[in-house]
């Protein structure tokens, strides 16, 4: 790491502004990988992705190329794709079926568990002095699921995935345990690069509500909606910005009724909603049965726009680019030509050529290109709507906000400062 950050020049105690530096900075970014990425819990996929012994993808945990697996018996395990001899990449492929990774530099073999198991001239080179079992593949140090998606943290001393997710879980549950058969992803998964640094995303889907009359101030123009169905941007009091853990955030509307906060912009989807209502109802009862998750972060970089069908990371790949993949989440016991016309809206919205995307995409840009310059650079951003007016709500969990406000903001960031070694001064 080149050098220590001092917090003090970076934020403020209550986040109510951030320096443009840990947007731009290298240092920033180098104790990020450290302290962020090296310690918290990182999304790493879906169970339908591994549906069968030796299923294998592959994924970041922050810049490190990670292999997610079912080895031989089943078991989900992770490994740093890189081999122990001089540091090939194991693997190349995106996804696939195998029993063992063969590294095409000097052909170090590995097992479906990470052991090394296979060494060129073991006896004439090496003779037979090489103890296989201290150089298998570096393991992810814990691996766990939650309702079929799949986290990974290199801390063997972090904190459960149950822990960490807090009351998150409470809210997630609403996408991921609607129906009895959970959900699943559709369409592969879709990747592009940003010049961008990864908070500007991470901060704007953690429920920057401010935003969307200005920058899709277009889409409700040409996106036709059912006729029962409120303007795409409405704002009323049920609308709430909601910090549930430390980190973790989100928009969402809390309805009247459960059929008030039905999704989906195409008919057929709403009602396919409609008539899994008593099913959701039976599930989550009677609260979250009537609460829609708008967008939301887990932190650091899982985001959530379930209303499009989207699950996305924020790969980080410099401090002023990004990497974003983007995934398609349906329920899975949905028809199939619900599920069809689901990942047409998603594609349409959300995808790398979404509506919404471009609109987004532009904006994370110009945030970046325009604040680099050395006079730009030491100013900060601005993060105090609403501060001083959180509050309780009787049947929410955590800390609420209005939806024009940015208290979603606030508890990322304080929680980015508490990864960061700083958790001393951090107001919470």
């Amino acid at each position: 790491m080149a050098g220590t950050v001092d917090m003090n020049e970076i934020i403020d105690e209550r986040a109510a502004w951030v320096s443009r530096r840990a947007f731009l900075d290298q240092d920033v970014y180098e104790q990020e990988q450290q302290r962020v990425f090296r310690r918290c819990w990182l999304f790493l996929g879906h169970e339908s992705q591994l549906l069968k012994p030796r299923d294998f993808f592959t994924t970041y945990m922050g810049e490190e190329s990670v292999i997610v697996n079912r080895d031989r018996h089943g078991q989900l395990r992770a490994f740093l794709n890189t081999c122990r001899h001089r540091g090939m990449r194991v693997c190349r492929a995106d996804r696939g079926n195998t029993a063992a990774f063969t590294c095409p530099y000097h052909a170090w073999t590995y097992d479906s568990t990470g052991a090394l198991t296979g060494v060129p001239k073991f006896e004439e080179a090496y003779y037979g002095d090489l103890n296989k079992a201290d150089w298998g593949l570096h393991p992810v140090a814990q691996v766990d699921t939650y309702k079929g998606l799949i986290f990974g943290t290199f801390d063997p001393e972090a904190e459960s995935l149950t822990e960490y997710l807090g009351d998150m879980a409470w809210y997630l549950d609403t996408i991921l345990d609607r129906r009895a058969g959970g959900t699943e992803l559709v369409c592969g998964v879709h990747k592009w690069i940003m010049k961008a640094n990864w908070k500007v995303a991470a901060d704007n889907n953690s429920g920057d509500w401010y935003h969307v009359y200005s920058a899709h101030g277009s889409i409700p123009k040409i996106i036709p909606l059912p006729p029962d169905m409120p303007p795409i941007f409405h704002d009323d009091e049920h609308r709430v910005q909601i910090a549930p853990h430390p980190g973790h955030a989100m928009v969402g509307l809390l309805a009247d009724t459960p059929e008030d906060a039905v999704r989906g912009s195409m008919q057929s989807i709403r009602d396919y909603y409609i008539s899994t209502l008593p099913e959701a109802i039976e599930r989550l009862g009677p609260v979250r049965s009537r609460f829609l998750l708008i967008a939301g972060i887990v932190f650091p970089n899982f985001g959530w726009i379930p209303g499009s069908q989207t699950i996305r990371q924020y790969h980080p790949r410099g401090p002023e680019k990004m990497e974003v993949w983007s995934y398609c989440l349906v329920d899975k016991e949905a028809p199939e030509e619900i599920k069809e016309q689901m990942r047409r809206g998603y594609v349409r919205r959300f995808g790398p050529s979404g509506m919404f995307e471009q609109d987004d995409g532009e904006n994370w840009s110009q945030v970046s290109a325009s604040s680099r310059t050395s006079l730009a650079r030491t100013l900060e951003f601005n993060y105090q709507m609403g501060l001083g007016h959180e509050r309780v709500h009787p049947e929410l969990h955590g800390e609420i906000g209005n939806a024009d406000a940015e208290l979603t903001h606030r508890s990322f960031y304080k929680r980015w400062a508490e990864e960061m070694g700083y958790e001393s001064r951090v107001a919470t």
